[in-house]
């Protein structure tokens, strides 16, 4: 059994289903999940289950594209599958990471008065998270840097760093809640989104369009299965970038629209009730002060005697 890395191309050789394991892959996701745990543990504070199963959900769906055999494929034998990895990494693994961190933890990685943090604060301010997604997603699919990089494991473990980078710098502004950290959002989230998704489809028309093939290293890999040529293995590489990436970045787009919608809903039934019981007080208030006195059974001082003589007096008049 072959023990390598990380997943890279390996020109000429015939593909096979004997099992590669990728050392690196494992200790990433072992990184990744105790890690996790760890920083809990040293901080003192208890697992919240819903965000633990976001996290580990997200490194899931990192490891099951890098290992073998879907990482395999994907970097050396058919560019379908190596652009399926890049939109697991980058709309699903990405989001499902950064909904996983708490608001603590995220402020003990990256304090605000430290380098980390600064870096954090000035990456992910939208106008700059947007240009750095898209100069990524442009520079790591152009030909001379698919063939060149994707033929060492360590070019292909620092594309894969790059495209998972780019797209934690991306989300963030739209998927965390931290106002004081650039989180923004509707409708200037929508525009954001929505920007790159149009941005998407300038590569991926070239890949569907290309009359020939744009990447040496697929078009020389051996084939795995008659009938897909790499032309035809390109165009549909560009089709699951355009449609596939479009349809879970449009469902993303709309469960973030939603999430948003029902929290201001839940604002304003908050200030409508806050609303109606003050207006109620002022009217118990007001109800109050037009009420008389209580007669508590003394008679009110005249400064007048009230004597029986008196009264007899007056009577008898």
């Amino acid at each position: 059994m072959n023990v390598a890395f990380w997943c890279s191309s390996t020109p000429g050789q015939i593909w096979t289903w004997r099992y590669t394991p990728f050392v690196g892959v494992w200790l990433f996701a072992a990184a990744f999940v105790g890690g996790y745990v760890a920083a809990h543990r040293r901080a003192g504070r208890p697992l919240d289950p819903k965000l633990f199963r976001r996290w580990c959900f997200g490194v899931l769906a990192l490891f099951v594209v890098s290992e073998w055999p879907i990482g395999q494929i994907g970097v050396g034998y058919l560019a379908t599958v190596g652009i399926a990895r890049y939109v697991v990494y980058s709309f699903v693994a990405a989001p499902l990471l950064l909904a996983g961190i708490p608001t603590w933890l995220l402020d003990r990685w990256f304090p605000f008065d430290s380098r980390r943090g600064r870096a954090l604060t000035t990456l992910t301010r939208w106008p700059v998270a947007l240009i750095v997604f898209n100069v990524v997603l442009f520079g790591t699919h152009i030909p001379i840097t698919v063939d060149t990089l994707k033929t060492t494991q360590a070019g292909s473990f620092a594309v894969d760093v790059l495209h998972l980078g780019a797209a934690l710098i991306w989300w963030f502004p739209a998927i965390r809640r931290e106002r004081e950290r650039g989180a923004i959002e509707e409708p200037l989230r929508a525009f954001y989104l929505f920007a790159s998704s149009v941005l998407m489809f300038v590569p991926a028309a070239f890949l569907t369009f290309s009359p020939l093939p744009l990447y040496g290293l697929y078009e020389l890999a051996p084939p795995l299965w008659l009938g897909f040529d790499p032309i035809s293995d390109q165009q549909a590489a560009g089709i699951v970038m355009n449609v596939v990436g479009g349809f879970v970045l449009w469902g993303i787009i709309a469960a973030l629209f939603i999430r948003w919608a029902k929290d201001n809903e839940a604002a304003d039934d908050a200030a409508k009730r806050d609303r109606d019981a003050r207006t109620l007080a002022r009217m118990a208030t007001m109800t109050t002060g037009d009420t008389p006195p209580t007669n508590t059974g003394t008679p009110p001082d005249t400064g007048t005697p009230t004597g029986s003589g008196e009264t007899g007096g007056s009577t008898s008049r």
